[in-house]
């Protein structure tokens, strides 16, 4: 593949990249003496879905908001189609976002506000998006979230408590103010950062969610693979999840009351992290691999996160869009 690309970089863009590397299956750096940029080569998605992905990317670029920017081929499209070993695939080519991807230890409350005000303007501005949103998907068509479908038959408590956790997101009313284009996947390793710019990557995961599950998935990221051990969990958890729902405030309003659903959202979460769980994991566990199924499903079962996510958070959080009402744009002037 990567003797492929170099070829088709060649004919179809202007761009002259001397060496090609995979960073995955699916996504590979492509380096010349100036610029570095990223082709990434999947059918993950129909073509009308992924065009639509990539257009509201452009137009976030365009609107000077986190996404990166795409390279537009000589024949001046978005996504081109390439055969390899007898096969149509399709590669969209970006350049690289200033900045990389920060420490652990840097994961704290001031990158964590950077990265809400972020998030509010996307979600804000992206109301009046004029491309096609119908192809973006809503978050619970996606197989990813099948549950009936991916939960082992035999894990029935685990399965009682996904369908409740379900049945309750989906309850929710979707209103202009709580719900819709979202990016998806907003973990930490999809945010690259420097001293002025904070960018997200791939959005290939986006579709219509409630805007709350994309706050709230960095900092579950966070609370997974950044805390240190230093102090507690919990203060981490909450001066971080403080932080970003502070910048997203500055930048968007939220319904006070919809934010006594941020534990549910985090609850999807784990839900949604279980599930890949069993879509990606080997069929023969080793023993450190089982002993991770099941700390996923005693957290499941036992719902630890409502003490992490107390009740006094979501008090604390409520009072930022209270006080930031008449500061923040509100959805009708988007």
């Amino acid at each position: 593949m990567e003797q492929r690309l170099l070829q088709v970089l060649d004919e179809l863009y202007e761009i002259k990249c001397e060496h090609v590397s995979a960073v995955t299956n699916e996504m590979f750096a492509c380096r010349n003496e100036e610029e570095c940029y990223f082709v990434r080569v999947t059918n993950y998605k129909t073509a009308e879905e992924q065009q639509a992905e990539v257009d509201w990317t452009v137009w976030l670029y365009e609107q000077g908001l986190a996404a990166p920017k795409v390279i537009f081929s000589k024949r001046d499209l978005s996504i081109e189609t390439i055969t390899y070993k007898h096969k149509t695939v399709r590669m969209v080519v970006y350049q690289a976002a200033l900045g990389g991807h920060v420490q652990k230890s840097e994961w704290n409350g001031p990158i964590f506000e950077r990265l809400g005000k972020e998030l509010g303007k996307i979600h804000g501005r992206s109301q009046a998006y004029p491309g096609n949103k119908a192809a973006i998907k809503d978050w619970y068509v996606n197989d990813e979230y099948n549950w009936a479908k991916y939960i082992p038959k035999e894990e029935k408590a685990v399965r009682a408590m996904i369908a409740e956790i379900f049945r309750e997101v989906e309850a929710l009313p979707k209103t202009k103010e709580t719900y819709g284009l979202a990016h998806g996947d907003v973990w930490l390793e999809n945010v690259v950062v420097d001293k002025t710019n904070l960018t997200l990557i791939d959005y290939q995961d986006c579709e219509k969610h409630f805007y709350l599950f994309d706050l709230v998935v960095p900092v579950y990221s966070a609370m997974e693979y950044s805390f240190d051990g230093k102090g507690s969990i919990v203060s981490y958890v909450h001066e971080i999840t403080k932080a970003i729902f502070r910048g997203y405030a500055s930048e968007f309003t939220l319904p006070p009351a919809h934010i006594d659903h941020v534990l549910l959202m985090f609850r999807l979460k784990e839900a949604a992290d279980y599930m890949l769980m069993h879509i990606y994991g080997n069929d023969v566990r080793t023993e450190e691999e089982e002993r991770l199924f099941n700390l996923y499903r005693l957290k499941i079962e036992q719902n630890q996160l409502r003490t992490i996510i107390t009740e006094e958070l979501i008090v604390e959080l409520k009072a930022l869009f209270s006080a930031e009402k008449g500061k923040a744009p509100s959805s009708q002037n988007c």
